[in-house]
């Protein structure tokens, strides 16, 4: 189900990323990832107070949400029901580490409904720890529409962790936001 561009984000990460495990964010560079650079991201997660800063954000952002996302916590875009879901999400993405996959609904200004992919990569600052993740967002799955202003990041409808070669969180993951 994953689509090209998915899977080639992956793997100019794993190129980046050589033998260590994830790759230094040093290593995430427009050589690799030229071709992701409209619609990738950095977040890098604050442990203390649950929240997922912007650090690095593509141009395509901005035309999407038409303002900078640079600083934003990316949890003030998602709906409320799901905010400790994807924080816990992307902290489960650290700590095995692994990736996450998937296709997520976001509400668009005309009350419609607009599905985007969604990829999901550990790295680390300087670190043996990985500390951020990397986001790869395709909104090529409706590649003739228009895409309008976003105004909200819904619950997502398909989810897959991806095994980088530490496995992935074991045990029950609550998808259910309700």
């Amino acid at each position: 189900m994953r689509s090209a561009q998915s899977l080639a984000f992956e793997d100019a990460w794993r190129a980046a990323k050589g033998d260590a495990p994830f790759p230094d964010r040093s290593a995430i560079d427009l050589k690799r990832f030229a071709k992701f650079a409209r619609w990738f991201a950095i977040i890098e997660p604050d442990q203390n107070k649950a929240s997922l800063p912007f650090r690095l954000v593509g141009s395509g952002f901005f035309d999407l949400f038409n303002t900078d996302l640079t600083g934003l916590d990316y949890l003030a875009l998602v709906d409320p029901t799901i905010k400790t879901l994807a924080y816990e999400s992307v902290m489960a993405c650290l700590r095995q580490p692994c990736g996450l996959w998937q296709i997520t609904p976001a509400q668009v200004a005309d009350g419609g409904a607009m599905p985007y992919e969604y990829t999901i990569l550990p790295i680390s600052r300087g670190t043996q720890v990985a500390d951020h993740i990397v986001i790869y967002v395709n909104f090529e799955l409706r590649p003739l529409a228009p895409r309008p202003n976003v105004d909200l990041i819904e619950h997502s409808t398909v989810w897959h962790w991806l095994d980088i070669g530490m496995g992935v969180p074991g045990g029950s993951f609550d998808l259910d936001p309700a």
